[in-house]
This record gives C-alpha cells, structure tokens and sequence, in this order.
C-alpha cells in the first residue's frame, strides 16, 4: 500500500518497538499519532518524527475510544501497547491480572473494532499487531496473563484473515522475542553476569519495524504471524495450521 500521506496510529509508541516502528513510518512518509501514557516521552518522539501524541491509558477503554476518534482518518493502526507488572498470576489480585488482559489483549480487539469500518470506507487499511514469543508453544511462562494475552492475539490475528477480502484491511502480527526496550533493559539488570552471557544478541526496535514494512508491502499475507528471535535467526512466517493438524 502506498504509505506517504496516510495516518499511522501507534499505541505504546513513546519508547521501544513502538517508538522504532513509527519512526519507521514517518520516514515513509506517514503522519504518526503516537498513543502512550508516557507524556514526557511521547511527547519527545513525536516531536522528533514531527507526528502527534495523544495521552492515553490503553487499558482504558474511553481512552482508546477517545485516541482513535482524536487521531482523525487512520491508514495504518499498529497494535503495540503491552507489558508486563508484578505481582504475576496467581499472587496478583484479579483486578491487577484483568489490567494485563485489557492493555495487552482487549486494547488490542478494541481498537481493531473502531478503526475497521472507516477504513473500509475509505477503501481499505492495515493493522499491525505486536504480540510476542511468550504467546506461542507450550512452554511455561513467568506471567500467566501475559502469555495467554498474546496468544490471544496471535488468534485473534488469523482469525482476522478474511478481512483483506470483505473490507479491504489487512491484518497481521509480529512476534518478537527478546527486544531492546526500557522494559528489558530493567529486566537484563537484575540478572547475574551469567545469566547475561547465556543470553544471545537482543533485537532492536528498528528490527521489528522492519518487519511490520514486509507486511505492509505485501497484501497477500493477510492473518500471516511472523517470528522474530534474537541471536540472529532471520525472521519467518509460521505455516498456517489448524487443531486438526495436531499430533495425536
């Protein structure tokens, strides 16, 4: 899709991936409206990109109802908001571990939901979404709500496949594993020097991004998931598959 010209609305876009990612898309010529709760550093970055910031609290729902209505005709919504807070599941309280679900999954279904029909109207769209390694596999996780939100996103995405044909949007996510950001900077602080060595090289935000610019390039990849690992594996598509291609 022809990008310059076109509104980008990036949640989470003050600091990290989504920092990378709308500086990315204002370099293609986009206006970027970065959604964050971050004033100060929204502020900062969107000046630096000359887009615009709209404080909002994504796991609000009136702020994102609110952000998108603010940020005026969007071509391209990036899905990016997300993270994690301590206490995790089970020792966090229901109403801590529904906060996790509503940034790191409801945000994500509700703004897809608002922003869906206007473009369809305006002859099609993009929307990416940020998931994340911990949604994927069977393996265990430290943050039980976190993993099961970006699973959820990863569904969510494919299940979204057909609106390429029916509206003219595509809708698609990225999982990154480990990524440079304040949040894993603050993690990677607290582990021992062994611990740090046995990590390979981490990506970094402009990595990501570049990945969210193979799928707005190419509109046969509607509902597609694309991997990304740290330690230099390039990054790949999963293969579409079903329950019923399950072993057993």
């Amino acid at each position: 899709m022809e990008l310059n010209g076109l509104t980008a609305l990036v949640t989470g876009g003050a600091a990290g991936i989504g920092a990378g990612v709308a500086e990315r898309l204002a370099a293609e010529g986009m206006h970027v409206v970065i959604a964050d709760r971050d004033e100060e550093a929204g502020q900062i970055m969107a000046e630096r990109i000359g887009g615009s910031f709209l404080h909002t609290d994504l796991a609000n729902r009136a702020d994102i109802h609110a952000a998108v209505d603010a940020a005026g005709p969007v071509g391209v919504l990036v899905n990016n908001a997300g993270g994690i807070e301590e206490p995790c599941f089970p020792a966090a309280d229901p109403a801590k571990w529904e906060q996790t679900l509503d940034l790191n999954l409801r945000a994500v279904m509700l703004a897809t939901q608002l922003v869906l029909a206007p473009m369809a109207e305006r002859g099609g769209g993009a929307i990416i979404n940020i998931a994340s390694t911990a949604g994927l596999g069977t393996a265990v996780h430290n943050s039980p709500e976190y993993a099961v939100a970006k699973a959820g996103v990863v569904r969510f995405t494919t299940c979204l496949a057909p609106l390429r044909d029916t509206m003219a949007v595509r809708v698609n996510c990225i999982c990154p594993g480990l990524v440079d950001t304040p949040a894993s900077r603050r993690s990677r602080s607290r582990m021992t020097p062994a611990e740090l060595a046995a990590l390979p090289p981490v990506l970094s935000p402009a990595d990501i991004a570049a990945a969210a610019m193979e799928f707005l390039a190419d509109d046969t990849l509607a509902g597609r998931i694309m991997l990304c690992r740290q330690g230099g594996e390039p990054p790949r598509l999963l293969p579409v598959t079903d329950g019923q291609e399950l072993p057993g």
